[in-house]
């Protein structure tokens, strides 16, 4: 029976105690990065406080249902579709989570919001290439690790809005709840299947299977509950309505991300694909049409994307080179193979050239 608006809407009132309590004792000066990373290792130190065994014993803790036959395919799927994969996560999944006004306010409301666009994404790319590796999501693997890390972030950034008076729980339900973790899952998952699907990749029901198999385990490890995680792609679509139809519309802030996004973000860590990188103003317009042909224009419109004249060529003509890419490599299990290779390689390197400005990512600064 499919889960109606008023179960999806209680998950606004949940968090991740697990995690909670380890940001409490952060926050409280009882333990830090430290013992956190001790915690993370392949045999986590038993003299470390409850909180941390706790959390390091659920992170450890493979379900049932885990496969990781599916969760190697799922990574394989991924890493061929390479850097086209990361430009449709920026440009086709992520706006489509700006959409709503409540699930954005964590980033909004964190402050320096278009100057730290382009190391967010960065951060978030380094995340996703450790996460889809082959091998990246085992116990004890930097994959792994990472999520726990990630976890852990997320309860201090809530942490940092309990004691914010201005902080509207009634409108925005718990900072960082259940139900936008799980739609945040679903935007790097069903969305990014389906954004692909619009540039005339063609992934086999074997491959978005894995996927998903792949970001189910992802997001029981980043402590979202299993009612909100989905196993097929007919789940996804069911929850994704639920979601479409449950959030707020987009407002100001929405709006803002967007513009700091494809204006600032996607432009300065696609440059560092060329010699010399173009000026974001030079992509942005490009980014702004290839966007508005995979999302739409009514969806573009409600993101306040600039006006654009004549038709939105952008997915058209990519799709036409992604087709015959595609077709190419269905016809040569060799050419498969190299794609498989080359695309992980090239997004591992896209996403150490972008860090490379700042350092790698840092866990102790959640602002």
């Amino acid at each position: 029976m499919p889960m109606p608006v008023d179960r999806y809407r209680h998950f606004y009132g949940r968090r991740d105690p697990l995690a909670d309590e380890v940001a409490r004792g952060i926050a409280r000066g009882k333990w830090g990065w430290p013992e956190v990373e001790r915690a993370l290792a392949d045999v986590p130190d038993a003299k470390l406080p409850t909180p941390l065994i706790a959390l390091a014993d659920a992170l450890s803790t493979e379900p049932l249902w885990l496969d990781p036959a599916r969760l190697d395919l799922g990574s394989r799927a991924i890493g061929r579709l390479g850097v086209l994969g990361s430009v449709v996560l920026a440009v086709y999944s992520l706006p489509l989570g700006y959409l709503s006004a409540a699930a954005v306010k964590p980033i909004a409301r964190t402050g320096r919001l278009v100057e730290r666009a382009p190391r967010r994404l960065a951060e978030t790319n380094r995340f996703l290439v450790e996460v889809t590796r082959p091998g990246g999501l085992a116990v004890g693997a930097d994959g792994w690790r990472m999520c726990g890390r990630v976890r852990i972030v997320h309860a201090l950034v809530r942490q940092r809005f309990d004691v914010d008076d201005s902080w509207d729980t009634d409108a925005w339900g718990q900072p960082i709840n259940q139900a936008h973790m799980a739609g945040t899952n679903l935007l790097f998952s069903l969305q990014f299947i389906e954004g692909m699907r619009r540039l005339g990749a063609r992934l086999s029901a074997s491959e978005v299977d894995a996927i998903l198999h792949l970001w189910r385990w992802v997001g029981q490890l980043l402590g979202i509950e299993d009612e909100v995680l989905v196993g097929s792609e007919q789940d996804g679509w069911r929850l994704w309505a639920l979601i479409r139809e449950a959030e707020p519309g987009p407002d100001a802030d929405s709006w803002m991300l967007t513009k700091a996004l494809i204006e600032q973000a996607v432009p300065t860590v696609l440059g560092h694909l060329f010699p010399r990188s173009p000026k974001p103003e030079t992509l942005a317009p490009l980014l702004f049409r290839l966007s508005a042909s995979l999302i739409g224009r009514d969806t573009a419109e409600a993101l306040h994307y600039p006006a654009m004249r004549g038709p939105l060529v952008g997915a058209p003509l990519l799709r036409t080179l992604v087709g015959t890419l595609e077709t190419v490599r269905g016809n040569s299990p060799r050419t498969h193979a190299l794609l498989e290779g080359i695309g992980g390689r090239l997004t591992s390197a896209l996403a150490d050239r972008a860090l490379r400005p700042g350092g790698p990512v840092r866990f102790d600064d959640v602002a």
